[in-house]
């Protein structure tokens, strides 16, 4: 087996197309991609999600902080009890285009309030979820 392997590391086109893609000019060019997608990601990140602990909580706004630094984001008309969400609590916060909140999600329970309910076990309450919440009353 070792012989075969040998010998096909040993042809010619083999060769030609390992001197090909691994060239300096290819590894460039996969670093460079690498470094612009983590970059985008990076971005995105930074200015469509929030996550961190909540630092306080005062009428429509929550001070998030985190490793890189301390928002306070206004929650305006998001549909959402702020009680729901207490000091302490790790949260992600995903926005919009417009800047808009379209989900507040509490990492300590882990659940989603997309449209502002939190369910009291922890779970979203939607159709698809009835099975589970009459499971739970059982």
């Amino acid at each position: 087996m070792k012989e075969k392997i040998a010998a096909f590391f040993q042809n010619e086109k083999v060769k030609r197309f390992i001197k090909r893609v691994l060239s300096k000019k290819a590894l460039v060019t996969v670093v460079v991609i690498l470094v612009v997608v983590s970059s985008i990601k990076i971005a995105f990140s930074l200015m469509f999600e929030i996550k961190g602990t909540v630092k306080g909580i005062d009428g429509k706004n929550i001070t998030i902080a985190n490793f890189i630094n301390t928002r306070t984001i206004d929650v305006g008309d998001y549909p959402i009890e702020l009680k729901q969400i207490q000091v302490g609590d790790r949260v992600e916060i995903t926005k919009n285009l417009s800047g808009d909140i379209i989900n507040i999600k509490d990492e300590d329970k882990g659940h989603t309030n997309d449209k502002g309910i939190i369910g009291g076990n922890g779970k979203q309450k939607s159709k698809g979820n009835e099975k589970n919440n009459h499971r739970e009353k059982n």
